[in-house]
C-alpha cells in the first residue's frame, strides 16, 4: 500500500487536471480509480472531488473501513438517496462544471444525474484518474517489482511441471497454486498453450497433453498487494524445431530492437513500428497482429496502449509490457514479453 502522503499527491494532480479542464468537480465511480486516490479496498464509493473539498461517500457496510482508512476526504454516509446527496454537494459548493467517468457510468445513471443537478452542467470527462496513474510513483515502481518477483518465482518451479503427459488445464491449474501459496493471485486467466493450441494469442488452457517435442507457451502474472504483472515465455520440451527456432529468434530480436528505442519523449508508436516493421521485414507481418504492449499497474491492461495509432510520447514512470510475436494458424505461435520502466536515462527491463 502506498504511504499516506502519495494520495495527497495524487489529489493534488488530479485537482491541477480539474482546473486545465474548467471542471468545477470530478464524479469518481470506477473502484480502482477509488482505490487510486484513497487507498480504500471496498466497494460501493462514490468520489466527488472539488478543487478545495473533496468527499467519500458510502453506505453502513463500508463506513466505518472508510472512518478508519480514507484521509484527506470528507466521508459521508449515504442513509438517504445517493443523487440526492450529490445533488445536495453540487449546490452547497455552487459546482456549476461537473465532470464523470463516462468509460464507467451506466447511461442511465449519467441521465438522471443530469436531471437531478438542474442547472449545473454534467459532463463527460474522460480518463483524468488513468492519465495520472500511467505514471508510477515511487511506491508503486517498488510494489510492481515484487509482483515481477514473485511470477518470475513462479515460472522457475513452472518449468519443472512442463513434462510430456501433462495437459494444458493440468499446468495452469499448478501454477495458480503456486500463486496462492505466496498470497498472491493471478492477475488475469492464465494462458497455457502447447503447439497448435499457441497460435491463439489468448488461448484458453484445454485437455491437449504436452508432447516429447512441445512448445508451450505460458503468460502469467499475479496481482500482489494491489498491483499486478504479466509476463510470457516459451518452454521447449525436447529437442528443436527449426521453424519454431527462426520464428523465436525473430520475436526475440523485433522485442529488442523496441526496447532500445524506450526513453522520455519517444513516439509511443515508434516503439511499436520497430517490432513491427522488423517482423513485417522478416517475413512474418500478417501473423502479428495485436499492440506491441500495454500499461500494467493496478490493473492487468491500462495506460499507455503501445500500439500502431497510440497518439503522445512517453513519460519516465511510465511501465508496461514490449510483447512482440508470431502466430501461425493451426501450428503454433511466439510471444515473447517483459515489463519495463521508462527512467529518466531510458529503459529499465523489470522482468529479465
Amino acid at each position: 500500500m502506498p504511504k499516506k502522503a502519495e494520495f495527497g499527491k495524487r489529489l493534488a494532480l488530479l485537482k491541477g487536471r480539474l482546473r486545465e479542464k474548467k471542471l468545477d468537480a470530478l464524479l469518481v465511480t470506477r473502484d480502482v480509480n477509488i482505490s487510486y486516490l484513497t487507498g480504500f479496498a471496498g466497494h460501493d464509493a462514490t468520489l466527488i472531488v472539488t478543487s478545495g473539498k473533496s468527499y467519500f461517500i458510502t453506505d453502513s457496510r463500508y463506513i466505518e473501513e472508510a472512518g478508519d482508512s480514507v484521509k484527506g476526504f470528507e466521508v459521508r454516509l449515504a442513509r438517504r438517496s445517493l443523487y440526492e446527496i450529490i445533488r445536495d454537494i453540487a449546490a452547497a459548493g455552487k459546482l456549476r462544471r461537473i465532470g464523470f467517468e463516462s468509460r464507467d457510468l451506466p447511461y442511465e445513471i449519467a441521465v438522471r444525474l443530469k436531471k437531478v443537478l438542474g442547472k449545473s452542467s454534467f459532463e463527460p470527462a474522460g480518463e483524468l484518474i488513468e492519465e495520472l496513474r500511467a505514471v508510477k510513483d515511487a511506491g508503486e515502481i517498488a510494489l510492481i517489482k515484487d509482483a515481477i518477483r514473485l511470477t518470475h518465482g513462479v515460472l522457475a518451479k513452472a518449468k519443472s511441471f512442463i513434462k510430456p503427459g501433462v495437459s494444458e488445464e493440468s499446468l495452469a491449474g499448478k501454477i495458480e497454486i503456486e500463486f496462492l501459496k505466496t498470497g498472491a493471485r493471478p492477475s488475469f486467466e492464465l494462458i497455457v498453450a502447447a503447439d497448435a493450441g499457441s497460435s491463439k494469442p489468448h488461448a484458453i488452457p484445454t485437455a491437449r497433453k504436452i508432447k516429447k517435442d512441445s512448445y508451450v507457451m505460458l503468460d502469467i502474472g499475479c496481482m500482489l498487494r494491489g498491483y499486478s504483472s504479466d509476463l510470457t515465455r516459451v518452454f521447449r520440451v525436447g529437442g528443436a524445431r527449426p521453424g519454431m527456432e527462426k520464428i523465436w529468434k525473430v520475436v526475440r530480436d523485433a522485442q529488442a530492437k523496441a526496447i532500445e528505442l524506450i526513453r522520455p519523449g519517444a513516439r509511443i508508436a515508434d516503439i511499436d513500428a520497430a517490432a513491427r516493421q522488423y517482423i513485417k521485414g522478416k517475413g512474418f507481418g500478417r501473423y502479428f497482429g495485436h499492440a506491441l504492449g500495454h500499461g500494467v499497474g493496478m490493473e492487468v491492461h491500462e495506460k499507455p496502449n503501445i500500439a500502431p495509432m497510440s497518439e503522445g510520447r512517453l513519460v519516465s514512470g511510465m511501465i508496461f509490457t514490449v510483447e512482440p510475436a508470431i502466430y501461425i494458424p493451426k501450428t503454433g505461435g511466439i510471444r515473447v514479453e517483459d515489463m519495463v520502466l521508462v527512467t529518466d536515462r531510458g529503459c529499465e527491463v523489470l522482468s529479465q
